[in-house]
């Protein structure tokens, strides 16, 4: 049977919530455009599992990306990118790059493989000199 195949059971609960965190809550439905409430406690309950699992279970495997700017005249900073790109080609599954001025280039590599090992990577090329800033989103795969 595939994931495809299978019926989610539904089952309803109700939650209680003061009435200023529900109203500042359906501001937030409302600015990421949820359907209802459901949908939006669902999203959270998911996040906060991720969270949890990434937090525990540093050989999970998971998918995500690196976003990062970083001045391409700046010491080498491009020639030791692809460096270290390369030296992790294992878990690269695209890059991205964009020219934002002359000088200044984003770049998104997407990823996949073990937690602590595509953090290795991100904190190499964080770390590089001529990298301004940058952060790492990852998800558990589920294919565990």
């Amino acid at each position: 049977m595939t994931s495809s195949d299978k019926k989610e059971t539904i089952t309803r609960t109700g939650i209680s919530l003061e009435s200023d965190l529900l109203k500042e809550f359906d501001v937030w439905l409302k600015q990421r455009s949820f359907p209802n409430r459901s949908e939006g406690i669902r999203f959270l309950i998911r996040e906060k599992l991720d969270q949890e699992i990434l937090v525990a279970k540093k050989d999970l495997q998971v998918v995500g990306s690196l976003t990062y700017i970083f001045d391409h005249h700046g010491f080498d900073s491009s020639l030791k990118l692809t460096e270290i790109q390369h030296d992790f080609g294992h878990l690269i599954i695209s890059t991205m790059h964009a020219h934002i001025t002359h000088d200044i280039c984003l770049e998104t590599i997407f990823l996949r493989g073990r937690q602590d090992e595509v953090r290795k990577l991100a904190d190499a090329i964080l770390a590089l000199k001529g990298v301004q800033k940058g952060q790492i989103y990852l998800i558990p795969s589920h294919q565990q």
